[in-house]
């Protein structure tokens, strides 16, 4: 590895990063740091299950001070899919990384459409395939807003991205066929 993820601001900018950002940050320096004790863990960490301790030093270095028991499961999930593959961690377009390791507009469906326990296994299983895949990044923005918002407007926002990219990559990908 020798660079930071793409999420990293500059050095020299004003703007303070967002949580996600920071936690990106800390899992890429786990990675880069060869911490592959504390990035198993992460890796292992059950959805319902108390979290590791490994868990709760990323959140603290990543500026968190506090967290209630339905925040801890929310942000265990969120670190636990960001965890999967630290190097290839981008904001990048979710859509646009189905496409690339070549997801059927029936499985962006799915993950589009589902709420609750579904969305999280979903959310999970699409973390995983997209680690294991070489073409693609892990574009944890995407998939973590998913999970941190479930309903609502956010939810739709984020849903209608997903789905503009996936839909702009294929007709790319169409066009160069």
């Amino acid at each position: 590895m020798t660079a930071p993820p793409a999420t990293a601001a500059p050095e020299n900018s004003t703007r303070e990063k967002t949580p996600l950002e920071k936690i990106a940050a800390e899992l890429w320096r786990l990675a880069e740091t060869e911490a592959v004790g504390e990035l198993a863990a992460l890796r292992r960490m059950a959805p319902n299950d108390l979290p590791p301790s490994a868990f709760y030093r990323v959140m603290a270095r990543a500026g968190f001070t506090s967290l209630g028991d339905e925040r801890v499961r929310i942000w265990g999930r969120v670190v636990h899919i960001m965890a999967q593959r630290p190097d290839a961690l981008r904001a990048g377009d979710l859509g646009a990384s189905l496409a690339a390791i070549g997801a059927s507009p029936q499985r962006v469906d799915m993950l589009l459409s589902a709420r609750g326990a579904t969305l999280d296994d979903l959310a999970r299983r699409t973390a995983y395939r997209l680690a294991r895949s070489a073409e693609a990044f892990l574009p944890y923005r995407d998939l973590t807003e998913l999970i941190r918002f479930q309903d609502g407007p956010e939810a739709d926002r984020v849903r209608i991205r997903i789905a503009q990219a996936f839909e702009r990559a294929r007709r790319k990908d169409s066009a160069a066929s």
